[in-house]
């Protein structure tokens, strides 16, 4: 059974009663890293919103682990298999200091304090954070403050960590750091991972590729065949890694690297 199931979802604000997801079909198995990516206003965001029951569908079903967010019993638990981080870290903090921040989630979720503990300090340790514990959120930089939010979702330990622009405001050492931990949770504790990027070589990392359109996936596949289809990606104003681009033009349309192999060449910090 696939962890992750959405059946002929539709969804639209407000604000766009045109509609921004329109009949989504998509499943996703436990432990697998994926990567959204899309122009803006694509659905990329509305998407990890629906799987973590945030907002529900107009239409159709979002299940997780076989149980529907529409059916408002199921949101805890859902909620508890499901953690997200926002696009903007200040929409996320909540406490006054870093370890009272990270140690929000745990405790909603009504864990004993040594563990909560235990969590926290592994989760700061784990974005480098952990010598500011004690420090305000607001005393640091928007990189600090994303990488906050990072350790937030790493301590509530949830089987499928859904992560919006996580890297958006990281520089390249940092980048290549939370992509790491994403990469750990997923290969040794096989934790799910959804990655919504702008980063175009950070998708050379996953194991398949969600490309959303006006609401729609148009591509949905491995790198390798996903940046097959150059030509589509750029008509839709969609960037591709420009040494996956390169790559196509040297192997006449195959991709010759795998995306482990490009990321490395580059040293994972352009694109």
């Amino acid at each position: 059974m696939s962890q992750i199931k959405l059946e002929d979802v539709y969804f639209s604000y407000r604000e766009t009663p045109e509609g921004v997801l329109s009949g989504l079909n998509l499943e996703i198995r436990a432990g697998s890293f994926v990567t959204v990516i899309g122009s803006n206003g694509s659905g990329k965001s509305t998407l990890l919103k629906l799987l973590n029951g945030l907002i529900l569908p107009d239409r159709g079903e979002v299940k997780i682990d076989g149980l529907s967010t529409k059916d408002r019993k199921n949101l805890r638990a859902i909620r508890e298999k499901v953690s997200l981080l926002f696009q903007n870290p200040d929409n996320q903090i909540v406490g006054d200091t870093l370890e009272l921040d990270t140690a929000f989630g745990p405790e909603n979720l009504g864990l004993e304090s040594e563990e909560i503990g235990r969590r926290v300090e592994k989760a700061l340790d784990r974005v480098g954070l952990l010598d500011k514990r004690h420090l305000s959120p607001q005393a640091l930089s928007g990189g600090e403050k994303a990488r906050l939010g990072i350790a937030g979702v790493l301590a509530l330990e949830s089987s499928v960590m859904a992560l919006d622009e996580a890297t958006a405001m990281l520089d390249g050492d940092g980048r290549e750091r939370v992509l790491e931990i994403l990469l750990k949770e997923c290969r040794e504790n096989g934790r799910t991972i959804i990655l919504v990027t702008h980063h175009s070589a950070e998708t050379l990392l996953s194991d398949r590729v969600i490309v959303l359109d006006k609401g729609r996936i148009i591509l949905d596949g491995t790198p390798k065949e996903v940046y097959r289809e150059a030509k589509l990606l750029k008509e839709k104003g969609i960037p591709i890694p420009p040494y996956a681009e390169l790559s196509l033009l040297l192997d006449k349309g195959e991709i010759a690297l795998t995306g482990d192999e490009l990321w490395h060449m580059v040293g994972g910090k352009n694109g």
